[in-house]
């Protein structure tokens, strides 16, 4: 028999015919399916081939009674669903308890008062759709939670219990509705460093009913260790207050979070901070000293004819040199007994870092006496002209060290880095494994630098001495032009065709990059115009804001200008600004960033993953695009830890739909990986160099 879906079903059980036949007339005229069963046992397998949407049951049956059915039906797919009213002459109170026992919707009595039958089944079946709409929404809240990782919770203050969904169970490694959930319990699984953090914030909720939005830990039986977001919010019921809350799982993207920032703040062979971690505790300790009036001495320890070893002996055994020369160092800097060098033996570790290669920087704070740190750099040059083991192979190096010292030296650190730097390469001119103090006579470079300042001025005076390349950006599904990356060159009078590298930190240090990225600007957009024009694939021309730009009162003035002269349409503008530039201010540069977006532009995170890379940042911000750093790139095919960086960043930009471009792709095997990790465009030599003007 085939049934109307769309109409309710009513399945009739009951063993005298009669019955039947009268139940069918007083509801036939507002029900569209009826079925019959004049068993148990029938209604059973009627129930399993219709799936009614009410049954009217009879208690006293042969065989099965109603009973018996009721609670086989109960146990049945889909016998939640069902409205189940009993019909029977026994109306004891023991009798009608029995009915709901065994699960049964309502219960009526005979004799049926049959005109008011119709009536009852109607409002039955009124209430039965609106619980399975209910049970429907609840089950989609479910799962969408489940999937999320979230769940909700709520507390009405007054009881001890917490009304939690079956996710927040499963966040704090329970089964759904296993026990009840009290603060006290709560409080049991809550890592013991959150705990008083969770405790304090609660207590000023229900003080001042006051909503909170942090994070803490949760520790589970099995050692598991989970990251949770715990967002609130104050609610009245009847004039009394409750706490409705949302728990969010956050433990993989702390994860992500912390696996990006060791990346970008930790050298992966030595396990030493790098080169921008360093950095940023050379500025602090520098803060420290200048606040305390202490001094601190920078060495600049290079090792000599590593070359030589890494392409005879292979990169394997370089790797393993490395490795043991970070130990011996740090062997060297240990407090003794005659030197007052910092104040703790960690604070000093944290202060050995290797800039790259076979560079390694030493900071010595706190000093009392300049002659500790002589002291301290011949250890280091003893440790290091003792044999090296590797691989069963006994070979020696040895090193040059270039100190400087705060404030004698400088009182920056980029001063003082670059002292050090060139009083090592003092030492390598004069026969290496030395150490070497910087001195006044070094002072050449300095001057030198100052000359390359006042040529850029000139430079900007006359304004005919910059040009723009452009390197082209690909698609890496079609390998077609997309894109081009302007990039700044100075024709220099006397030293030719010169690279940002060799004056850009120049023009930054001095304010001078304000005026040649303003000319750099408008010229990269006048060029963009030009593509547009002639090439339909053209997406993008990126250009570079400095952290000075970027900061600069006037740089939306700047873009709004080159944008309106130039006849550029927005979209075509990308803006590759470094995240050093953007955390410097937090709030303002989120304002700023907006602003810039209503104006049509795009926004790339230049060289994402060797600064801050705080996921919880990058989600405030309205970027479109993480250009992946070439430090990532160049080893991307052989470094599983480059590898994995890249394809962190790359599955972090899909999920907040953003897109990505790699940067210093040379070889085909790089483009590959690349491609198949869903990295959107890619660029490097492999494509082409940065080309000028007139072939672009």
């Amino acid at each position: 028999m085939s049934l109307n879906t769309l109409q309710d079903v009513v399945l009739i059980v009951d063993d005298d015919p009669v019955i039947r036949v009268l139940m069918r007339r007083a509801i036939n005229h507002s029900v569209g399916n009826i079925i019959e069963a004049s068993s148990g046992e029938e209604a059973i397998q009627l129930f399993s081939e219709h799936s009614p949407d009410l049954i009217l049951l009879d208690v006293s049956m042969d065989k099965m009674n109603g009973f018996e059915c009721c609670s086989v039906i109960r146990s049945l797919p889909e016998g939640d669903n069902v409205a189940i009213i009993m019909v029977t002459a026994l109306d004891q109170p023991q009798d009608i308890q029995k009915a709901f026992d065994v699960g049964a919707t309502d219960f009526m009595t005979k004799p049926v008062k049959w005109p008011l039958l119709s009536h009852r089944i109607h409002y039955v079946l009124k209430a039965n759709k609106t619980i399975k709409e209910l049970t429907k929404s609840k089950n989609k809240l479910a799962r969408a939670q489940s999937i999320a990782h979230l769940g909700s919770w709520e507390w009405d203050f007054i009881s001890n219990k917490l009304d939690c969904s079956d996710e927040v169970y499963r966040m704090l490694g329970m089964q759904p509705q296993e026990v009840d959930i009290t603060f006290s319990k709560m409080l049991e699984i809550i890592h013991p460093d959150d705990r008083e953090f969770l405790k304090l914030t609660v207590k000023t909720a229900l003080k001042h009913r006051k909503a909170y939005d942090i994070e803490y830990r949760v520790l589970h039986d099995s050692g598991e260790v989970i990251t949770l977001h715990d967002r609130t919010d104050i609610t009245y019921d009847f004039g009394e207050p409750r706490i409705n809350g949302t728990l969010h799982d956050i433990s993989s993207r702390k994860k992500s979070e912390q696996e990006i920032a060791y990346y970008a703040f930790y050298d992966t062979l030595t396990d030493l901070p790098n080169r921008r971690k360093f950095l940023l505790q050379l500025d602090s300790a520098i803060a420290l000293a200048k606040r305390h009036s202490t001094k601190l001495a920078l060495l600049f320890i290079d090792l000599d004819h590593f070359k030589r070893i890494n392409d005879t002996l292979g990169h394997k055994t370089g790797d393993e040199l490395l490795c043991e020369t970070a130990t011996r160092i740090k062997s060297s800097v240990r407090i003794s007994d005659e030197l007052s060098v910092g104040s703790r033996v960690e604070y000093e570790n944290e202060h050995l870092a290797r800039l790259g290669g076979d560079e390694f920087t030493l900071l010595l704070c706190e000093l009392e006496a300049f002659d500790n740190v002589a002291i301290i750099a011949q250890r280091v040059l003893d440790a290091l002209s003792k044999p090296f083991v590797i691989q069963g192979q006994q070979t020696f190096i040895s090193a040059s060290i270039g100190i400087s010292f705060y404030p004698d030296d400088g009182e920056t650190g980029d001063i003082l880095l670059q002292h050090a730097d060139t009083a090592m390469y003092e030492v390598k001119h004069n026969g290496k494994n030395s150490y070497q103090l910087f001195s006044h006579e070094m002072h050449k470079s300095l001057m030198d630098r100052l000359k390359i300042e006042a040529d850029l001025r000139e430079a900007i005076r006359l304004g005919d001495q910059f040009v723009l390349y452009y390197q082209p950006q690909i698609d890496s599904e079609n390998d077609h032009i997309v894109g081009y990356e302007a990039l700044l060159r100075w024709n220099h009078p006397t030293r030719g065709l010169l690279a940002p590298i060799d004056f850009l930190a120049i023009a930054e240090s001095s304010g001078l990059i304000i005026p040649i990225g303003e000319w750099a600007l408008y010229e990269a957009c006048s060029k963009a115009k030009q593509i547009h024009i002639a090439d339909a694939n053209f997406q993008r021309m990126a250009v570079n804001l400095s952290a000075l730009q970027f900061n600069h009162a006037n740089i939306l003035d700047h873009v709004k200008s080159a944008l309106t002269e130039t006849g550029l349409p927005p979209n075509l503008l990308e803006l590759e600004i470094t995240e050093s530039a953007i955390i410097s201010n937090v709030d303002e540069a989120i304002a700023l960033l907006f602003k810039l977006k209503e104006l049509g532009v795009k926004l790339a995170i230049d060289d994402f993953g060797t600064g801050y890379s705080s996921l919880n940042y990058l989600k405030s911000f309205p970027i479109d695009t993480l250009k992946i750093d070439k430090s990532f790139i160049d080893e991307i095919v052989n470094n599983q830890k480059d590898a994995a960086i890249a394809r962190t960043i790359v599955q972090l930009a899909l999920n907040l739909e953003l897109s990505t471009i790699a940067e210093g792709v040379e070889y085909i095997e790089q483009h590959d990986l690349l491609k198949a990790m869903g990295c959107t465009n890619l660029q490097g030599y492999l494509y082409s160099k940065p080309l000028p003007p007139e072939m672009v």
